[in-house]
């Protein structure tokens, strides 16, 4: 996927606060100019447009339903979820693009009624993985390209998500759900069937950093090239884990905060940077600080997108004969199980702290919220496996 979402705070224009305002970029991080209409809309007026009808009348003979387009308001919230399902939609437009020499994200105004049902219906159906996301999908569309009817860029469009859809999902919703935890001996085929160096970093970010996909974009090389210093630095000999600050435009919810290499990781990022990374300098002569560099010639030299490490974990799982279901963003869910874990035992097995202060330290390093009463949040706790569940995915009796 070749385009983002950024949250610009308390931003000010021609004497309006647009409060929150959602910016949708694309790879050269420019917005759009509808997709930036519409975000701009929202931040404004906080609505969205839907269809009422009225009653029906008659035009040449023939019957027809009279409508009008009317506001509704809706919550920071939803307008998040518009804006991120909208973004998703103008990235598949460029993988159109990319495959089938189509218009882009920058024709969305162009796309048929039947074209975007069927990205809904047969591409996102697939992709998701409840009814429900599907739904917001399907609202944030809806009001999208009533947006662009109500601005006379684009003829209305029935969308919708049919009964065959529904009934799909709902059949994969009851097949027996999977573990998101990805156990070692997977995690090694995985990684024998990277082709690159870089592709075995993005992984192992997964599962031993606890990175998301989007979030390897914000691995810089100035900050970076300051630890590789550092393992050559005697004086940080006695350092295992070397820290680094993880700017919150890269992150979930704007959210800074540390992450931690270990001295292994951290010298094979080393040797990725002097090798493969090098030879995408000198053959673009790119002058980009992102640390995992596009090795495509199109894009050579240019840092990857949000969701570049998904789509090679999809294409090198599916070769290692992974569970289908598992997903990138299950390697952060092993990680945080398998930190959980070493927290709260000791060597010999036996618990050393408690659950909750076990938790806090899982929390702190996925860079979750903190409750005001000092525990950390339910969202937290959906990352952690059972023991057991992992011990028997682990093969141990």
């Amino acid at each position: 996927m070749t385009v983002c979402v950024e949250k610009q705070v308390d931003y000010q224009f021609n004497g309006h606060r647009f409060e929150p305002f959602w910016l949708i970029l694309n790879e050269r991080r420019k917005p759009p100019l509808l997709p930036l209409m519409f975000t701009t809309f929202l931040a404004r007026f906080g609505a969205v447009f839907e269809i009422k009808e009225l009653s029906d009348g008659t035009l040449q003979g023939r019957t027809s339903r009279l409508y009008e387009l009317v506001e509704r308001e809706v919550s920071d919230a939803t307008m998040r979820a518009y804006v991120y399902a909208l973004a998703q939609f103008l990235g598949y437009l460029e993988e159109c693009r990319l495959t089938h020499q189509t218009a882009g994200l920058h024709a969305s105004s162009s796309c048929s009624e039947r074209f975007v049902n069927h990205y809904l219906n047969e591409v996102l159906s697939n992709r998701l993985k409840s009814a429900q996301s599907l739904q917001t999908h399907l609202s944030a569309l809806t009001a999208y390209y009533n947006f662009l009817h109500y601005m006379e860029s684009s003829p209305r469009l029935a969308l919708r998500v049919y009964r065959r859809t529904r009934q799909a999902m709902a059949e994969r919703n009851t097949k027996q759900h999977y573990i998101q935890y990805v156990p070692r001996h997977a995690r090694l085929t995985l990684l024998n069937h990277c082709e690159t160096l870089a592709e075995k970093l993005m992984m192992r970010m997964g599962f031993e950093v606890g990175l998301r996909t989007a979030e390897l974009r914000g691995l810089r090389t100035p900050a970076l090239c300051i630890l590789f210093k550092q393992l050559d630095n005697r004086a940080y000999d006695h350092v295992e884990r070397f820290s680094y600050w993880l700017e919150g435009r890269y992150a979930k919810n704007s959210k800074s905060g540390w992450v931690y290499f270990d001295r292994e990781l951290l010298s094979d990022m080393r040797r990725y940077f002097s090798t493969e990374r090098q030879w995408a300098i000198d053959e673009s002569g790119s002058a980009d600080e992102s640390f995992f560099l596009r090795t495509d010639p199109r894009f050579l030299g240019t840092g990857i997108s949000e969701w570049h490490a998904s789509r090679r974990f999809r294409q090198r799982a599916d070769e290692a004969g992974l569970h289908p279901s598992l997903s990138f963003h299950d390697l952060r869910h092993t990680f945080a199980t398998e930190l959980f874990h070493e927290e709260l035992t000791g060597l010999d097995g036996r618990e050393t702290r408690s659950e909750s202060a076990a938790l806090i330290v899982v929390a702190q390093r996925l860079r979750h919220t903190i409750g005001r009463n000092g525990h950390a949040s339910s969202v937290t706790t959906r990352y952690i496996r059972m023991r057991l569940q992992m011990l028997e995915l682990e093969g141990v009796r």
